[in-house]
């Protein structure tokens, strides 16, 4: 199993988008007029200007004058909630610097055609290349002429070179959506054994009238995982310091890399629990309870 720990995208790291142009950054000295949107870089949150003029007004603590607002499409790929989705009507495009190092990034919330990732250098040259299929092909001539086709909704890769400073292309051609991208270093948590399991957990609804008619309101899910690893007994010390930084974290977990028959075992989220157990004089076992973000 891969672990893959987010690095923090700013706006300012965005530097080109074809869904639209970004939103403001605050400024107390800025005399905002009705619907206004700023974006405030102190909690990665967007605001909506509901009384004018709003100078000097704080929008954390002037619920009179903002409220929270939904972040715009150029920045609802990068703000790290699964349940906010870029859209374009065509290609979706956009660029990413990244200061540090970074060796993956992981999509989630794909539609379209054809992912293609291009990873460039600070001299702008070319470090790697991605291409993905995201139309996933009939498994029979049966599927390929009655059933309709499936959208791959993940990608996940982990071929980058670790150089400081790299930009990523990345490119979806549409019509396109995107819900979320993760860059981040990767950190190999061990193999997964036999009797993983996935799961999901429904948050519809459902209601009964005073007649006893019912109805559903249908909601969100999340996906949980359930894994024990097998690990090298020298890394105890390591694995333990990495699953407890990266606590309350949403990070991206990758059950079994690389193999697509085992995709449901990605997931975009937070471990409910971990127990290292130190079981045999070389090896140790990880139990890890994971849950996605809706």
């Amino acid at each position: 199993m891969l672990l893959i720990r987010p690095t923090k995208v700013t706006p300012a790291m965005v530097t080109a988008s074809s869904a639209g142009a970004a939103d403001p950054d605050y400024s107390a000295t800025v005399s905002w007029a009705l619907n206004s949107r700023v974006y405030l870089p102190a909690n990665g949150k967007t605001y909506e200007c509901v009384q004018a003029p709003a100078l000097d007004k704080y929008p954390p603590t002037e619920p009179l004058y903002w409220k929270l607002a939904a972040p715009s499409n150029r920045w609802s790929m990068f703000d790290g909630e699964p349940s906010t989705s870029t859209v374009t009507a065509g290609d979706l495009t956009t660029t990413v610097v990244v200061p540090g190092r970074i060796n993956a990034v992981a999509l989630f919330g794909l539609v379209g055609s054809r992912l293609q990732i291009t990873q460039r250098s600070v001299a702008n040259t070319v470090l790697a290349t991605f291409d993905k299929q995201l139309i996933r092909p009939p498994a029979s001539w049966y599927e390929y002429f009655y059933r309709t086709s499936e959208q791959i909704p993940d990608a996940v890769f982990t071929g980058l070179v670790p150089s400081t400073g790299s930009k990523l292309e990345i490119t979806i051609k549409g019509p396109a959506a995107c819900a979320a991208i993760v860059v981040g270093n990767q950190f190999d948590l061990g193999n997964a054994k036999l009797g993983a399991s996935t799961s999901i957990v429904d948050y519809s609804k459902k209601a009964t009238s005073a007649d006893g008619v019912q109805s559903f309101e249908p909601g969100r899910f999340s996906r949980r995982m359930s894994v024990v690893l097998e690990q090298p007994g020298e890394r105890y010390p390591s694995v333990q310091r990495e699953l407890e930084k990266v606590r309350a974290t949403p990070c991206v977990w990758l059950g079994v890399p690389d193999v697509e028959r085992y995709s449901p075992m990605t997931i975009y989220g937070f471990y409910r629990d971990f127990s290292l157990e130190v079981a045999y004089t070389t090896t140790n076992l990880c139990s890890l309870e994971i849950e996605s973000l809706t």
